[in-house]
């Protein structure tokens, strides 16, 4: 468990991503991966209002709304779902079939599917959107509102921060959050601006936690995009002996595609040990795999070293080292 202290909480390390929920997995099989989830231990849940081509907070809500007291839900205003033709909401079932069949055909059918698309953040919008997820959500608070994908000027314009603490004194969410990338400045954040947890990407290939400077390290971070570094690190893996060479010194096992993910899974959670890690768990073994990794993580310095390596940066390794010591970590 962690400490997250704009809510005054402890709450799962391991967060549960539900980007898919409604899109590449269905209502029965979500609900049923949510519930086992729970069951676990996981309490910490993020949606938003695009995920799941706009259906991932309603089937949230159904699993959400008999345990609202127990569990932490955070979702966004800032993206909206493309609109899904008919012909495509009848096809989604017959994708879903055909991927768990031939798992090869997902990058053919992600090129097909409708992105979500910006829209530009007003106190309009900020107030309807809420309105909205709550009642998707079945209920009455959110823990967390982030900012989907905000512009740097969009997260300290005076409109904006007015709505959000509007959202807050009215008691629909707990907590503001920025949901973005470092583009957005949150290095650069002045501790007076409401946002008091920050979601970035963050892997191996892309260690933008350990990028950040001591004074956003004061907000709680929520980390996701794991599993993105999956492929490019196994194929890396491939060529770099000297690095495949230290993750066998540090324990590691197994074919590169293995070797990899558990070293993202560890990295993930070693360097966010203070915040909550998001991953996709609908598949039992996924759960399973990630709750394991939890209890076995190698030393922080040994996973930066690593990190250092494939980055090329020789003197990476002691920066990366020095600013994980200034990590807090806190009970509440």
């Amino acid at each position: 468990m962690v400490c997250v202290d704009a809510l005054g909480a402890s709450v799962s390390g391991i967060g549960f991503g539900c980007a898919s929920l409604g899109g590449r997995v269905g209502a029965r099989r979500g609900i049923e991966g949510l519930e086992r989830a729970y069951d676990a231990g996981i309490t910490w849940y993020d949606v938003a209002p695009s995920y799941g081509d706009g259906m991932a907070e309603s089937i949230l809500g159904q699993f959400a709304s008999k345990k609202r007291g127990s569990v932490y839900i955070c979702t966004k205003v800032g993206m909206r779902p493309r609109e899904t033709s008919a012909a495509m909401r009848f096809l989604k079932p017959i994708a879903r079939a055909s991927l768990a069949v031939f798992p090869g055909i997902r990058p053919r059918l992600s090129a097909m599917k409708p992105k979500p698309f910006k829209v530009p953040l007003s106190a309009e919008l900020i107030t309807t959107s809420i309105e909205d997820s709550l009642r998707r959500l079945r209920t009455d608070y959110v823990d967390v509102l982030a900012l989907h994908r905000p512009t740097r000027e969009e997260v300290v314009r005076e409109d904006v921060i007015r709505a959000v603490e509007r959202v807050v004194q009215d008691g629909k969410a707990r907590a503001i959050s920025i949901a973005g990338n470092n583009e957005v400045g949150v290095d650069d954040l002045h501790e007076s601006l409401p946002y008091q947890l920050i979601q970035i990407a963050n892997n191996p290939l892309e260690p933008n936690l350990q990028r950040s400077k001591g004074s956003a390290r004061r907000r709680t971070f929520v980390t996701y995009g794991s599993f993105s570094s999956l492929d490019p690190l196994a194929a890396r893996l491939g060529s770099e002996k000297e690095v495949l060479s230290g993750l066998y010194e540090m324990g590691y096992r197994g074919d590169l595609t293995e070797i990899a993910a558990a070293f993202v899974v560890d990295y993930a959670l070693a360097t966010n040990s203070a915040g909550v890690t998001l991953f996709s768990m609908f598949r039992k073994e996924h759960l399973a795999f990630n709750l394991h990794r939890l209890t076995q993580l190698p030393a922080l310095h040994q996973l930066n070293r690593i990190a250092a390596e494939l980055s090329n940066e020789p003197r990476q390794a002691e920066r990366l080292l020095g600013a994980s010591n200034g990590r807090r970590v806190e009970r509440c």
